[in-house]
């Protein structure tokens, strides 16, 4: 959001699920904070990419599916939970395959159905 104007096209919903970011130095976990059909929003524990860096992400789903995804980063920003400083980044899809894309909406269709 901003300036009060929301700009993601797709909705988006609280679910952490573990998550493994592919970097030329080698893998780093985290977790989804949030996620859409379009994007999701990670917690790490380190600062990595910069802005504009596209890499690779899998997703776990609590199904044990791994969803990999080609992503762009476009936010980021520090959080601080239980007196723990994190590294948030938003990401924006650009490589998802059709059948993975699928099951993310049906995850964000459940989270609103019930």
């Amino acid at each position: 959001m901003k300036n009060g104007i929301e700009r993601r096209r797709d909705p988006r919903i609280p679910l952490a699920l573990p998550v493994v970011l592919m970097t030329p130095q080698g893998a780093i976990k985290g977790k989804t904070a949030s996620i859409s059909v379009g994007g999701l929003a990670l917690i790490l524990f380190i600062e990595k990419p910069e802005i504009g860096d596209n890499f690779e992400i899998t997703i776990k789903t609590p199904e044990d599916h791994e969803i990999p995804v080609t992503c762009e980063k476009v936010w980021s920003g520090r959080i601080i939970a239980n007196e723990t400083v994190y590294y948030g980044i938003g990401v924006q899809f650009t490589k998802i395959s059709p059948s993975d894309s699928e099951i993310i909406s049906e995850m964000v269709e459940e989270y609103y159905l019930v």
